[in-house]
């Protein structure tokens, strides 16, 4: 019977917990790589140059849509306040993109010299490379990868200033009227500094430079999400160290503290679970895991409670904030323009008609005046047509020979899409001819 069961495959798996968390991570990091490459490619939002203005949907917003801009970014911070006081770094670990491309590096690192090779550290201690995959070819196939990746990750910068269109001229050296003369040189610089963080810098910008971080960290508290160690059951790893090798940021999770450099990634409760599921002395699950205020309170309590108290502040704020968001976005103006004297002129008869559209969509404007005798004045045209954002001016001259006093008037512009607004204009005739 025993030799029966000796032939019996027997299959050893890691918990759900292990095997559920590193995949969920990686997904959540690549579906951020592609909503910061999706965001300016739709047009959602990216920033024109050339006008100096925030772009939304083919919108651009002004600092004057005061509304929308302030109501934008209290949202995002306050909703980040929140998120950073219940949930702790766990951007760091689940969706910061220079932690992605170091977890990157280190895996084809890893792949190509050795198991041991590892990026620049303050230990003073030399790259470790495997004596048999120490040799050029390996060398030259990891330059060639990491400046691949410095090459690509450098586009993504640039496609929040221009159009993919114009980025497609780029990157293909064609000419492209939209595109800066010194672009080459500035995405050059892009891809020095990309290719130094994810050759030599890596995790050393998470755990020494990123000021991201330590912002984070100012609203981290005891009852934040960390990793929480069991130890009534510290003797099953009196001898082992794997979560430790684990952690990329070199870090020991069983002493986890409120101000230290964990982001919440959770390779750590991997390691254990994994080595409990194929370990035959080991019983039950990992001693690692993810848990939110102190051990010894209810469920309830920590989480529920932890929300309405800590959060109440932020989540109002937060509330406000869309509150006002809103109302910048029914009251935008897609269209604007004003009229004042034209100082290029030595005349107190010439005004200028401002008109601003701020739709990256063809428009045509129409002028009209009321106020005013038809034969009172000259408008230097009455239609004006925009194939995309920019602004116009119209030459407005009053004819002398008004009567003496203040006259006042109305310019109306009307545009083919149904906007339609007027500008009261005040004028003083001396009552000359001439």
């Amino acid at each position: 019977m025993n030799t029966s069961i000796e032939h019996i495959p027997v299959r050893v798996e890691a918990s759900p917990q292990a095997k559920n968390l590193h995949r969920y991570r990686r997904l959540s990091q690549y579906l951020v790589l592609l909503l910061l490459i999706v965001i300016p490619v739709s047009g959602l939002f990216r920033i024109d140059p050339e006008m100096g203005a925030f772009v939304m949907l083919d919108y651009q917003i002004w600092f004057s849509d005061i509304l929308i801009v302030m109501g934008f970014w209290m949202f995002a911070v306050s909703l980040l306040v929140v998120f950073y006081s219940l949930a702790g770094s766990v951007f760091c670990g689940w969706m910061c993109p220079q932690n992605t491309v170091s977890e990157w590096a280190n895996a084809i690192t890893a792949r190509l010299l050795g198991r041991r090779a590892s990026s620049a550290d303050f230990s003073g201690e030399q790259l470790k490379i495997a004596a048999r995959r120490g040799g050029a070819l390996n060398l030259g196939l990891l330059f060639v990868a990491l400046l691949a990746a410095s090459l690509v990750y450098a586009l993504i910068p640039l496609l929040y200033f221009y159009p993919p269109s114009a980025i497609w001229a780029f990157v293909t050296f064609q000419q492209d009227a939209r595109l800066a003369p010194s672009l080459h040189w500035i995405y050059f610089v892009c891809v020095a500094i990309m290719f130094l963080d994810i050759a030599i810098i890596r995790h050393l910008l998470c755990k020494f430079m990123c000021i991201y971080r330590v912002w984070q960290h100012s609203f981290k508290t005891k009852d934040t999400l960390k990793v929480v160690y069991d130890d009534t059951r510290s003797k099953d790893c009196s001898h082992c160290h794997y979560c430790v090798d684990a952690c990329f940021l070199d870090i020991d999770p069983r002493k986890t503290e409120v101000f230290d450099s964990c982001v919440n990634c959770g390779e750590c409760i991997v390691a254990c679970d994994t080595l409990h599921a194929k370990s035959r002395k080991l019983q039950g699950p990992g001693l690692l895991r993810f848990a939110v205020g102190e051990a010894s309170r209810r469920a309830e309590d920590s989480v529920l409670g932890s929300i309405i108290y800590r959060a109440r502040f932020s989540l109002t704020a937060t509330v406000l904030s869309a509150v006002l968001f809103t109302l910048g976005v029914v009251n935008y103006q897609p269209h604007d323009f004003t009229v004042y004297r034209n100082e290029r002129v030595n005349s107190t008869n010439d005004f200028r008609i401002n008109l601003a559209h701020k739709r990256y969509q063809p428009v045509r404007f129409r002028i009209s005046l009321e106020g005013l005798p038809a034969d009172g004045f000259v408008l230097e045209r009455q239609r004006v047509d925009f194939s995309s954002v920019g602004r116009k001016d119209v030459r407005l001259h009053i004819k002398p020979g008004l009567p003496r006093g203040v006259h006042r008037f109305r310019v109306t512009v009307t545009a083919s899409d149904g906007w339609k607004k007027s500008f009261p204009v005040q004028y003083y005739s001396d009552g000359r001819s001439e």
